[in-house]
C-alpha cells in the first residue's frame, strides 16, 4: 500500500468507526431516557428492540444535522463525563477530516516526503484508535444501562 493509499484508507476507517460511535450514542441517550417509559407488562426483549429501532431512526433522521445539534441533543443523556468529552472531540475530528484536512495538507503532501507522510500516517492511526476506543466504551455504556435497569426490574 502506498502512503495516499494508507492515508485514504485511515480516514476511510476513521470515518467509517465514527458511524459506529455515532449509533452508539444514540443508543446510550435512547436507553437512558427510554428506561423511565418502560412498562413491566412488555416483554424485555420487545423493549430492547424498540429502543435498538428508536435509535436507529433517530439517527437516520438526524442526518443532515450539524455538529452542535447532534452535540447538543446526545450530551448530557446518559454518557459519562469522560465519554462526552472524547465524543466532542471525535466528532470536530470528523468535521476537520471530511472539510478540511485534504485541504490543509495538499501542500505538505505534495511534496512526496516520507517524513511528511510517516507522520499523517501517525496522525490518522491516532484518531482511529482513539475512535475504536470510544465505540467500545459506548457500547459498554448502552449495554450497562439495559442490564442495570432489567436487574432492578428483574
Amino acid at each position: 500500500m502506498t502512503y495516499l493509499e494508507k492515508i485514504t484508507y485511515l480516514t476511510g476507517r476513521f470515518l467509517q468507526v465514527y458511524q459506529y460511535c455515532l449509533y452508539n450514542a444514540y443508543r446510550v441517550r435512547t436507553f437512558f431516557s427510554g428506561i423511565a417509559k418502560l412498562t413491566p407488562q412488555v416483554d424485555t426483549e420487545e423493549n430492547i428492540q424498540a429502543m435498538e429501532s428508536q435509535a436507529l431512526s433517530k439517527l437516520i433522521a438526524d442526518q443532515e444535522k450539524g455538529t452542535k445539534e447532534i452535540l447538543s441533543f446526545l450530551l448530557d443523556h446518559g454518557m459519562s463525563k469522560k465519554d462526552e468529552k472524547e465524543f466532542s472531540l471525535l466528532i470536530r475530528k470528523k468535521d476537520y477530516l471530511v472539510s478540511d484536512y485534504y485541504l490543509d495538507n495538499s501542500q505538505k503532501l505534495s511534496r512526496e516526503d516520507p517524513v511528511i507522510y510517516a507522520s499523517q500516517i501517525n496522525e490518522l492511526e491516532e484518531y482511529v484508535d482513539k475512535a475504536i476506543a470510544l465505540n467500545q466504551s459506548l457500547a459498554k455504556s448502552a449495554d450497562r444501562i439495559l442490564q442495570e435497569n432489567y436487574r432492578k426490574r428483574g
